[in-house]
């Protein structure tokens, strides 16, 4: 079985300031899922609140801050032309996720079960890493992606309620501030590297 953070070596300065972007969008995205799940709590407190946001900042700032620092790295044209086909694969697969979600939304409200909205979104979520990881090749967006959809699977177990719209929401917050953080350490050992040998 494939290493949470393998697929990150030999990685180049493109790869690096993907890696970079990829961990700002990760604590990003990760953070209006956790304020969700705050706000679902049924008690949403200042002090949670104030927990996610620290949270938020502190990820957001190391990711602006390996961006930064990469900025002076030049990209060789084949790694230019590479991320230009990347990009548009994002897009696609960004696209779809949404026309997903979009469609998966309208179901939901149309056989009135809009309560299943976190697990639906966090399912399509999950699943939107899968192509990524394979394209990308890069082992650890099929960890995001699988722990993901296994956790909303597990929330649709628990009664409805408030408990199972925290863990659904909790679910996909938690993995993406994880792969964030995964994808921030590695890049920084990556910079020290040189320095080590």
């Amino acid at each position: 079985m494939a290493s949470p953070t393998s697929g990150f070596h030999n990685v180049d300065a493109g790869r690096l300031k993907g890696g970079a972007r990829a961990a700002l969008v990760c604590a990003a995205f990760g953070s209006a899922w956790m304020y969700w799940a705050v706000a679902w709590s049924g008690h949403p407190t200042p002090l949670w609140f104030s927990t996610v946001t620290f949270l938020t900042v502190a990820l957001t700032a190391w990711a602006v801050l390996r961006l930064r620092a990469l900025r002076h790295f030049m990209a060789s044209p084949e790694d230019r032309k590479q991320a230009k086909a990347m990009r548009k694969f994002i897009l696609i697969d960004s696209g779809v996720e949404w026309g997903l979600i979009s469609v998966g939304a309208l179901l939901l409200s149309r056989i009135g079960r809009p309560d299943l909205m976190p697990q639906l979104c966090g399912v399509i979520v999950g699943l939107h890493f899968l192509p990524i990881a394979k394209v990308f090749r890069l082992p650890f967006y099929y960890w995001v992606g699988g722990i993901m959809i296994v956790g909303e699977a597990s929330s649709i177990l628990i009664i409805r309620g408030d408990l199972r719209n925290i863990v659904g929401c909790a679910s996909v917050g938690l993995t993406l501030w994880v792969a964030s953080a995964v994808i921030l350490f590695r890049i920084s050992a990556a910079f020290r590297a040189p320095s080590d040998r």
